[in-house]
């Protein structure tokens, strides 16, 4: 078949990154993708006696020198992974018609799978555009009336129906772009499933932290592409070899090691980007020396043993990732026979010069080639900005406030709360004192220090508002459409964590406007962090529960007012018409985004004392306030009516609990 097959030299990356792709397709490709395909996909034809069927093609090349990704069910694996090659679009068009062809009921199985496919497309649309649920219904969370406090249009948003929906919602009202977050999600789908299959096997998720990223080369042909979880090494015409790397930050310099042998590399990290290492340095790797054919009889003696000595068979040699021969390791061809051709490789030790190295200008690593690929499946070539050579950061770090900050190879995303989000870009400093993470918000930059136990210290303290966003649908030209939606949460220490924290933030922001009611000093707000009093109200949801539907104030702000919210809006210049309830005119006035809009949510931030979010039961807790008499503002829908709680509630020194039901609640028509 003249098929070049994937090099063998990457024991675990080629199978990664084919796998991931493959995934990519599999899972995400619409209508808009499959149409056109001259090529079936994943059915089985029988060539040579061998069967092999076609996983993916370019989408974007429909020609006949555009590759397909061909999988062997029948070849030997390889760490474990099945064999796979590429071909041209036109290879393969002069080869199947001489292959036994796939039966009729797996056409028809193949069709059907592709309609589901498109169907799981436009679900992803939809999930990031906030329209998977159907109409109507406030966003998770928010209930009608907050919405317009926070600047969100009341209504029309239908809640997110599972977490993913709400993560892919999340990444995209962030800023982060579309076909990106759609790939992060296809992504993470794989890991999860790598993981529960094969959790040695999951580099996928490591723990979240420092790595690096792009191509640094320098003089006698080094080079290290960094990729997820390893790194891609040679040198002095050695092949590309993976290995594990760390970086350690020290009171004097920050190190990147990496294990190779016979010793390991140990390089500097300089501020200008560079990095240095002593030399010459001797190294193993693996240089190409051949080819070899599969079709041996699979259980004839190899000649090889495993790392015990034990003899295996040309079957059991092919899946062996360590193979022996007379007691050393070997890295040459396990067996001849008639098949399709592939590259073998043999151990080589050299010694390359002192490293200096420097990133590659316009050089595109291995890591870079699969993400962007992914990323193409789901947009028009838009790969979004590229990754940044040097130290980044990955995975999740969260504080008890409910500020966090999510990273990715290109930017981070800034958090509030679940749902309150916004990305920036970032930097990753590594200085004479360890490194400084620095996040580029335009209103309010954030510096970070990276702490040896692995948590990030915020430079200053005090309220951060996160100036996140809602997709509120879409164009005509498909781009989505936001609305705002800002939380503010207290800065705190931040520690690795695996989910984003499912509440905190205050539902209002604590700096406010200037309104009629407060020309004077600004009165505190309560916080978790820093409460004003020693009163604490306790809140739980009274409402019986629907079938099949989630707790009505689960995830829902819960404000304490010092003024009911009549006399708020009254006391800041809005006269609400008689007969209409206040909750009412604030939806109207924001919904049509009238200047009395911004006036009412002046008024309702200056005088809020406290605020919470509730669990998913629809039980939260008030930061301690002082005694006295305060007001509630608080809403949902609840057997599609409009529910409001806005009665006052008198506080003493310690904890008062109270129940949201049909009782103490309001009907707004």
């Amino acid at each position: 078949m003249g098929l070049q097959r994937f090099p063998s030299v990457f024991p675990l990356q080629d199978a990664r990154v084919v796998l991931m792709l493959g995934a990519g397709v599999l899972l995400g490709l619409g209508a808009r993708i499959v149409v056109a395909q001259d090529i079936k996909l994943n059915v089985t034809y029988v060539c040579g006696g061998e069967r092999v069927y076609v996983e993916s093609c370019n989408i974007r090349d429909l020609s006949d020198t555009a590759t397909c990704m061909v999988a062997h069910p029948d070849r030997p694996q390889h760490n474990g992974f099945m064999a796979y090659t590429t071909e041209t679009r036109g290879t393969l068009k002069k080869l199947f018609p001489t292959c036994t062809q796939p039966s009729a009921e797996e056409l028809a199985r193949a069709e059907a799978f592709k309609k589901k496919q498109a169907e799981i497309y436009a679900a992803n649309v939809a999930r990031a555009s906030g329209q998977g649920s159907g109409a109507g219904g406030p966003a998770v969370g928010q209930s009608s009336s907050m919405q317009a406090a926070g600047g969100m249009p009341p209504g029309g948003i239908a809640p997110p129906k599972n977490a993913e929906e709400r993560e892919i919602r999340r990444c995209v009202s962030s800023g982060r772009l579309p076909a990106t977050c759609t790939g992060n999600q296809l992504l993470g789908a794989f890991g999860k499933m790598l993981g529960s299959v094969a959790p040695a096997l999951d580099t996928t998720h490591p723990a979240a932290g420092p790595e690096m990223a792009g191509v640094y080369s320098g003089a006698g042909n080094w080079r290290l592409d960094f990729i997820d979880g390893g790194v891609l090494v040679n040198c002095a015409g050695l092949s590309p070899d993976q290995h594990s790397y760390k970086l350690e930050f020290g009171s004097d310099r920050t190190v990147l090691r990496v294990d190779t042998t016979p010793r390991p590399l140990v390089l500097t990290l300089h501020g200008d980007g560079t990095m240095t290492g002593p030399g010459p340095v001797v190294l193993d790797g693996v240089v190409a020396t051949g080819v070899a054919r599969s079709g041996t009889d699979a259980n004839a003696s190899s000649g090889l043993t495993d790392q015990y000595g034990m003899s295996l068979t040309n079957s059991q040699a092919a899946s062996n990732s360590q193979v022996y021969k007379n007691g050393q390791a070997y890295y040459g061809p396990k067996g001849q026979g008639s098949g399709p051709a592939y590259a073998t490789f043999a151990h080589k030790q050299v010694t390359c010069p002192a490293l200096s190295l420097t990133a590659k200008a316009g050089a595109v690593g291995v890591q870079t080639m699969g993400t962007n690929f992914l990323k193409g499946m789901f947009s028009d070539g838009d790969t979004g900005p590229p990754t940044p050579p040097g130290i980044r950061m990955h995975g999740i770090f969260a504080a008890e406030t409910g500020f966090s900050l999510e990273f990715f190879p290109e930017s981070v995303i800034v958090g509030c709360g679940p749902d309150v989000a916004r990305a920036y870009p970032y930097t990753v400093e590594a200085g004479a004192s360890g490194a400084t993470i620095k996040i580029a918000a335009p209103d309010k930059p954030l510096v970070l220090a990276f702490r040896g136990n692995g948590s990030l210290e915020p430079e200053a303290g005090g309220a951060y508002l996160v100036h996140g966003r809602i997709t509120t649908g879409q164009d005509d030209d498909g781009n989505f459409t936001f609305a705002p939606m800002e939380q503010s949460c207290n800065l705190a220490a931040l520690t690795a964590s695996n989910t984003i924290p499912a509440s905190g933030g205050s539902a209002v922001p604590s700096t406010v406007m200037a309104s009629a009611r407060n020309s004077g000093p600004a009165k505190a707000m309560a916080t978790p962090g820093a409460p004003t009093g020693t009163a604490v109200l306790l809140l739980e949801s009274g409402l019986p529960a629907q079938a099949g539907a989630p707790n009505a104030l689960a995830g829902h702000p819960y404000v304490l007012l010092r003024d009911n919210l009549a006399t708020v809006m009254a006391e800041a210049g809005v006269n609400v018409p008689a007969g209409t309830s206040p909750y009412k005119y604030l939806g109207i006035a924001c919904g049509q985004h009238t200047p009395e809009c911004q006036k009412i949510i002046a008024a309702v931030q200056a005088d809020t004392a406290a605020a919470a979010r509730a669990d998913g039961a629809g039980k939260g807790t008030m930061p301690g306030v002082p005694a006295g008499t305060y007001y509630l503002m608080i809403s949902t829908r609840y057997n599609n009516q409009a529910l409001v709680w806005d009665g006052a509630v008198e506080l003493k020194a310690g904890s008062t609990a109270m129940a949201l039901d049909l009782r103490n609640a309001k009907v707004v028509n």
